[in-house]
C-alpha cells in the first residue's frame, strides 16, 4: 500500500521532469510544501523501494516503476477534475483543491468507470493530458509559455499549468481558457506584465494585463502570422 505522502511527491517529481531529466531536491520539497531536509529524507525512503534514483550532486529522477505511479495518481486526478467539472459544474478554480484530496483513495475501477462516462476524454479542464489505462500520454504538442511567445501574434491556449485557485478565476473571468484565442499586444518592459486581447473579435474588449509569472504557466500554440497590433518595444 503506498502513502499519500509518497504519491504525492512521485506526482511532485513527474511534473518537475517534463523540463529536465534530473531534478534538485529543493525543487521537490518546494513543490510538496516542505523544508529541504524532510524531501531528502522522503526521497531516500522512496529509493529504498525502487521508485526514484537519486544522488548527491545530481538530484532525483522517477524510476520506470516510480513513474508508472505517479501516472496513475496524475490519470486519477485530471479524470476526477474533468467529472466534477463537466457533470456537476464545479468551477474549474476549485476542481482542483478537491481532487487533491480524493485522488489517493479512489479506486482504480471508479476512475476508469467515470472515464467511460466522460467518453474517454483526453484533456482535463485545464488542458493538460489524461494518461490512458496503460499509463501512455498523448504525444506532447508544441505548446510554449505565454510569457516567451512573440508581441503581435495570435495564439490557441492550450493549457494551463498549475496556476493557484485565484489565478484560474481572474483567467476565466476575462476568458482566457485552453481552446480559446488571443492576442499578445505588448509586453512592457523590466518584467513588466503583458498585454492581451482575448477571442475573436478582440477589438471590441479592452486589453486584459498578465503578469510574467501567470503568463509563464498559460502554454499557447501560434497561429498564422503576426497580427497589426503594436509590437513591443526594443527595451523590453
Amino acid at each position: 500500500m503506498i502513502s499519500e505522502s509518497s504519491e504525492n511527491y512521485l506526482k511532485a517529481i513527474f511534473k518537475l521532469q517534463r523540463d529536465q531529466e534530473w531534478v534538485a531536491t529543493g525543487e521537490v520539497a518546494r513543490r510538496v510544501g516542505v523544508a529541504p531536509p524532510s524531501a531528502t529524507r522522503m526521497i531516500q525512503r522512496l529509493g529504498e523501494r525502487g521508485w526514484v534514483e537519486h544522488g548527491a550532486y545530481r538530484g532525483v529522477r522517477l524510476t520506470d516503476e516510480g513513474r508508472r505511479r505517479a501516472l496513475k495518481v496524475v490519470r486519477s486526478h485530471r479524470i476526477l477534475e474533468t467529472y466534477l467539472a463537466e457533470v456537476l459544474g464545479m468551477p474549474w478554480d476549485r476542481v482542483h483543491s478537491e481532487v487533491e484530496r480524493l485522488e489517493h483513495v479512489v479506486s482504480e475501477d471508479l476512475v476508469n468507470r467515470l472515464e467511460e462516462a466522460l467518453g474517454f476524454p483526453i484533456e482535463d479542464p485545464h488542458g493538460s493530458p489524461i494518461p490512458d489505462r496503460d499509463g501512455h500520454l498523448p504525444e506532447e504538442d508544441n505548446a510554449q509559455p505565454l510569457s516567451s511567445s512573440e508581441v503581435g501574434r495570435t495564439y490557441l491556449v492550450r493549457r494551463i499549468s498549475d496556476a493557484p485557485a485565484g489565478a484560474l478565476q481572474y483567467l476565466g473571468s476575462h476568458g482566457i481558457v485552453p481552446g480559446v484565442t488571443l492576442v499578445l499586444e505588448k509586453r512592457e518592459p523590466f518584467e513588466g506584465p503583458l498585454l492581451l486581447k482575448v477571442g475573436g473579435d478582440s477589438s471590441s474588449r479592452e486589453g486584459v494585463p498578465l503578469g510574467r509569472e501567470l503568463a509563464r504557466r498559460i502554454l499557447v500554440e501560434p497561429q498564422g502570422g503576426a497580427s497589426d497590433h503594436e509590437e513591443e518595444s526594443p527595451s523590453s
